[in-house]
């Protein structure tokens, strides 16, 4: 069965991330552990920590915690990778210590794709020489596809996942982003080919969620647009593929829609109703 949610807010303190969440009537939910556009945080206590894995037992649903949008794991400044890199380190060993199940990454940019994945495949392989994960899965996110873009392309992703074999790594596939690039999801036919590459390059078990979001810009675009479901480009149909489809319908939803008004729970129900239709 399928589990709908959203991203929330972590203003204030991250255990208000439940009741956000609860308001909402998430049956997951994903935050940021700080500003996503700012390399400032403040320091997560032990207490705070604690604090936060009781939370998430008493929760029950999935929980995500989506890097900054700062990190480039792919970068050619070394400086940069190296900054991205113990960002990542110190989320993840929050991630292991509070139970998160789940830590979304960009996979980050390049003028040079092919070097590109190789510098994220040699910064994840140090990342996981430092942090063992046996309670956090990390998750890779396909991007839209603007220029120096590492992972718009599925098999792209594939080439980073599968290099690192049995170790707790998967994919979240974005569906904007996804129609950005040029996948036709919004069709059968086009749903059906982008999940043959899904399987052929990732492999289904691999995809552990899909960031629900509507495309406010046309098929290939490149832009990174989201909107609300079923009202943009993407349509209703898309996402009943994704709904119906006996596998994808299984992996949690998450909604990171334009937060106005009372869209995010229009958002999520629209979503129940497609997929109980």
């Amino acid at each position: 069965m399928a589990l709908f949610g959203a991203h929330v807010s972590s203003a204030g303190s991250i255990l208000r991330t439940f009741e956000r969440a609860e308001d909402l009537g998430a049956e997951m939910f994903q935050f940021f552990l700080g500003s996503p556009r700012s390399w400032e945080r403040g320091r997560v206590s032990k207490k705070l920590v604690r604090k936060f894995e009781e939370g998430i037992s008493r929760f029950g649903g999935p929980v995500v915690l989506h890097a900054s949008y700062l990190i480039n794991l792919a970068s050619e400044r070394e400086d940069l990778r190296r900054r991205s890199l113990e960002r990542v380190v110190e989320d993840l060993i929050f991630c292991e210590e509070a139970g998160v199940h789940y830590y979304n990454l960009h996979p980050g940019r390049s003028p040079d794709p092919e070097r590109g994945i190789r510098n994220l495949i040699a910064s994840l392989e140090e990342v996981f020489s430092k942090v063992s994960l046996t309670r956090t899965t990390l998750i890779l996110e396909n991007t839209a596809g603007a220029k120096g873009d590492i992972g718009a392309n599925i098999e792209e992703l594939g080439k980073v996942v599968s290099w690192f074999g049995d170790q707790r790594i998967g994919v979240c596939i974005d569906t904007c982003h996804a129609f950005a690039y040029g996948y036709r999801i919004n069709t059968p036919s086009g749903f059906k080919d982008f999940k043959r590459e899904l399987e052929e390059f990732v492999g289904l078990d691999r995809v552990k969620l899909i960031h629900a979001n509507d495309s406010k810009a046309p098929l290939g675009s490149r832009k990174d647009r989201h909107y609300h479901i079923g009202k943009g480009h993407i349509g209703e149909e898309g996402f009943r593929n994704f709904l119906k489809d006996p596998v994808l319908s299984r992996v949690p939803y998450c909604i990171e829609t334009p937060m106005e008004g009372s869209m995010d729970r229009e958002n999520l129900n629209t979503l129940r109703r497609i997929y109980l239709s």
